[in-house]
């Protein structure tokens, strides 16, 4: 773009000098991760019960691109599904995992949280978290996790297709606050929808992803003044 500046952000880890407690370091750009007041993930608990605008999910199936960013495994160029909330638009952009979990209940992680990142029209986000616990091979995820890239930076662009709304639970009761990016830059202002009910993945299924990915979980940061809200609605 003529007189454009493009920002190219440093290299992040999960530990060791490049790790979470040092991100804001990194960069300025990175400032928010050490600064920021609402940051993302939260421990679960203690949710004031409030009836909440239910989301509506227009997810359909869409042919998928899967990439391993030495970070996660993302799924993105995803066409044609998006959530409403509060009469907002927001399109489904792409989604990726971290192991373990990054939000918790009563501190006590997940083997893994998937995360459907949103983005609306004025570039607001919102992010649909599902905690994802041991159990029946989910065969919702089988497209993708046939695919998974061992390899950092590796691409399978697959034509494998994902039928996005078998993803979610059942009972789409959801957590609710306003956070961050759970990764540098940590941007505020982060709309977090986290599934009250989690679904469920076969041991094998959660070792074939911890094999390539582990340990891409940011600690838990302090709720601060915000207010942590389940959805109470019958």
């Amino acid at each position: 773009m003529c007189g454009g500046v493009v920002v190219v952000y440093p290299h992040f880890a999960y530990e060791g000098e490049d790790g979470p407690e040092n991100w804001a370091e990194l960069s300025a750009h990175y400032e928010t991760c050490a600064t920021g007041q609402a940051q993302s993930p939260i421990d679960l608990t203690s949710a004031n019960l409030e009836n909440l605008e239910n989301i509506v999910f227009e997810y359909g199936e869409t042919a998928v691109n899967i990439l391993n960013n030495g970070h996660t495994i993302q799924v993105d160029q995803i066409q044609g599904s998006q959530i409403i909330i509060g009469g907002d638009n927001y399109q489904l952009a792409q989604f990726h995992f971290h192991a373990p979990s990054e939000h918790v209940v009563d501190g006590q992680p997940y083997p893994i949280e998937m995360h459907l990142v949103h983005r609306s029209a004025s570039g607001k986000l919102a992010v649909v978290g599902v905690l994802i616990q041991e159990g029946a091979e989910n065969g919702a995820f089988a497209p993708v996790w046939a695919h998974l890239p061992a390899e950092e930076m590796g691409i399978n662009a697959t034509g494998a297709t994902v039928q996005l709304a078998d993803l979610l639970p059942a009972d789409q009761t959801v957590y609710r606050y306003s956070g961050s990016l759970t990764t540098p830059p940590c941007s505020e202002d982060v709309l977090w929808s986290v599934m009250h009910q989690p679904v469920e993945m076969s041991a094998a299924q959660i070792a074939a992803f911890t094999d390539i990915i582990a340990g891409n979980n940011r600690p838990v940061q302090p709720l601060n003044a915000r207010t942590l809200t389940l959805d109470e609605t019958p």
